[in-house]
């Protein structure tokens, strides 16, 4: 055996260091404003006010309200995701803390575990508001039971989210990041068709955005109309996600 070699980390050990990372990354960035507060508020306000004042409860059928309220929960779960790692990751990058990190004794992957984990948290907090607000104000009449299963589906957004943040954050100079971030974010939302239907001419490209293949499963979760196979949203949503993680990390490898 080498004399530099180490001797393995013991299992509770390893485990406590992901936690950890985990529930401080957590605290950092609910304590961090310019974060927190866009993340949590800009999906809550929107929906307020196209999803509860605009309408007005004028949809006798509330059909509306319900594809309303599916669309801006896919919004708010993919913003944790796609900013924690989109903006985060391009400026610890720049700022060198990611080759710091790579000094010190700690696992791995615990970086990129304690980011998936926050988005996580702040995903449920956006969807629990949103729930709420749906119920009591938003006119929306799925049952408890659907309004569970949507939130276990739209869970599922956050993997996709980080992974379009994790490439964004490992190729784009922390200077533009948000810029991205922001491009990608409103892009996607509106391209594929999460709050109103779209022309003819734009129907043709929503296949080629997570969002849509996301709210498609969230829409059936519902029991709502939807387009195309679950089984083929699925496989789209983790292609993209293996693909853009995969060219990150070799990015990251090389110029980390």
């Amino acid at each position: 055996m080498s004399a530099l070699a180490l001797p393995p980390m013991p299992l509770s050990r390893l485990v406590a260091a992901y936690i950890s990372d985990a529930k401080y990354e957590s605290i950092r960035l609910f304590r961090t404003p310019a974060f927190s507060i866009p993340i949590l508020a800009m999906p809550i306000l929107f929906y307020i006010f196209f999803g509860v004042l605009l309408p007005g409860g004028r949809d006798p059928l509330h059909m509306a309200a319900n594809f309303m309220y599916v669309g801006w929960t896919v919004y708010g779960v993919m913003g944790p995701g796609l900013f924690g790692f989109g903006i985060l990751v391009a400026v610890e990058r720049n700022q060198g803390l990611l080759t710091y990190k790579r000094a010190l004794p700690m696992p791995t992957g615990s970086y990129l575990f304690a980011k998936l984990a926050m988005a996580y948290v702040f995903a449920l907090a956006v969807m629990a508001i949103l729930a709420a607000l749906a119920v009591n104000m938003g006119h929306v009449t799925l049952s408890a039971q659907k309004l569970a299963t949507v939130a276990v589906v739209m869970s599922l957004g956050v993997f996709p989210a980080c992974a379009i943040g994790l490439f964004i954050g490992a190729w784009a100079p922390a200077s533009s990041a948000p810029a991205f971030a922001n491009i990608t974010y409103l892009g996607m939302a509106f391209l594929s068709g999460l709050f109103f239907p779209l022309p003819d001419g734009l129907k043709t490209f929503q296949p080629i955005w997570p969002t849509f293949h996301l709210a498609q499963l969230a829409m059936a979760s519902a029991g709502l109309p939807h387009k195309g196979e679950i089984a083929t949203h699925l496989a789209i949503l983790v292609g993209t996600t293996v693909l853009l993680v995969g060219l990150a990390a070799r990015r990251l490898s090389r110029a980390g």
